[in-house]
């Protein structure tokens, strides 16, 4: 028999499955631009992280308001993160140094995403009974597929062709952070989650909301904005999250 109940249940847990859905289609978009060599697909892959992201963030606070909250959807959306924040980015990455002059450096900087993000996710699982509603304990999984997932986009709408982000100065820049960023999910710093705060979490939606309706050229921009204000999340969140216990 149906109730209320069961929809109530069911609802987050299809926004879940969703933000799952998106993550699969930014690989396989991801591989379709490989056998194509069409690097152009991949920002459309970045696209699709960025409304798993917005989903995962969605579903955790539809339970709430609509109290569906269930241990079925808290462990579904572990398994979603990871392929969502974890793989995806992974092989994102992976497409964009084939265009670099490391054959090396592409397999260990991808696979180092998902060591980092399988480590991360297991500590999360078995060391933090209140997943995260008290603070991240380490950096959190989306902040460095946010990074990556903007970045790539900005560049390849508006530096079509030139491999910025895999030969030069900027691809420094862009590297370095992933490799501090892995770095911190591992570490002992806490993060505030501020998905579970509507007036951060709304900002935010509609910022990304505004990136995936927006022309190109516009989304590019306001996807430098956003991979800025990840950033600064990273390196301002453990004082964020201090300076909120003592108040």
């Amino acid at each position: 028999m149906i109730t209320g109940k069961n929809i109530r249940q069911t609802v987050p847990s299809l926004v879940t499955l969703a933000a799952l859905f998106f993550s699969f289609a930014s690989i396989f978009s991801t591989l379709e631009a490989m056998r194509l060599n069409m690097p152009l697909l991949m920002a459309r892959s970045a696209k699709y992280i960025i409304l798993a992201l917005v989903l995962d963030g969605l579903d955790g606070n539809l339970a709430r308001w609509i109290n569906g909250s269930t241990s079925f959807g808290a462990e579904l959306d572990t398994f979603v993160d990871f392929t969502a924040f974890s793989l995806a980015p992974a092989a994102l990455l992976f497409s964009l140094l084939l265009f670099g002059p490391n054959p090396v450096w592409r397999w260990i900087l991808p696979t180092a995403i998902v060591f980092s993000g399988a480590t991360r996710m297991s500590r999360f699982r078995s060391g933090d009974p209140l997943r995260g509603q008290g603070g991240f304990i380490g950096l959190p999984i989306t902040a460095n597929s946010s990074w990556i997932a903007l970045v790539v986009f900005a560049a390849l709408i508006l530096k079509p062709d030139q491999n910025i982000l895999v030969r030069g100065p900027v691809s420094i820049l862009f590297q370095i952070p992933i490799l501090v960023m892995i770095t911190l999910q591992l570490s002992i710093f806490r993060y505030p989650k501020p998905s579970n705060r509507v007036r951060y979490f709304a900002p935010a939606a509609l910022a990304i909301l505004a990136f995936l309706v927006l022309g190109d050229f516009y989304a590019a921009w306001l996807a430098l904005i956003m991979a800025g204000a990840c950033l600064l999340y990273v390196v301002i969140g453990p004082y964020v999250h201090k300076r909120s216990l003592s108040h």
